[in-house]
């Protein structure tokens, strides 16, 4: 509950800025995705300054992670295949079918990830969130953030 009330204290003040970019943004993410909850709009804004940081570890783990994720999808295609986060675009979110059908092998997509959470200040667990369930159920988001001058240099030209 407590991180729920703190998405909702700095989601809502970017969304109300009518002539925020960041309040533009959340507008349109709010439309494209309309079962979306304010944890989901925070996680927008919470990925855009942190990236992948605070998931990775080792990449390993990562293959392992992202593998294990790729064989338990359901219904992916319901997410974009990619997408720009929040005002600044500083990441990417890219779907996993793009691992799936071949199109990024799980290397070349593993080293982006490591190489996006590298040098990035690593967050207060506390305030890292997952989105809602009903944005999950409504949306089956299985991605990764990759850092967008990596992603457009290295990624993109292959999808």
């Amino acid at each position: 509950m407590k991180k729920i009330i703190t998405a909702i204290m700095l989601a809502l003040p970017l969304f109300a800025a009518a002539q925020s970019p960041c309040g533009e943004a959340l507008r349109a993410y709010a439309a494209r995705y309309p079962e979306s909850e304010p944890a989901d709009l925070y996680k927008l804004v919470f990925q855009d300054l942190y990236g992948p940081g605070h998931l990775i570890t080792d990449s390993a783990s990562c293959v392992a992670y992202v593998l294990k994720e790729v064989a338990e999808m359901e219904n992916p295609e319901r997410f974009p295949l990619y997408e720009y986060t929040l005002c600044d675009s500083n990441f990417v979110r890219v779907n996993l079918t793009a691992v799936r059908d071949g199109k990024i092998g799980i290397g070349r997509f593993v080293s982006a990830v490591m190489r996006s959470a590298a040098g990035i200040p690593q967050p207060d667990h506390r305030f890292v969130m997952s989105h809602s369930q009903r944005f999950k159920s409504a949306y089956s988001p299985h991605y990764r953030i990759i850092r967008r001058d990596i992603f457009e240099r290295e990624l993109l030209p292959l999808l």
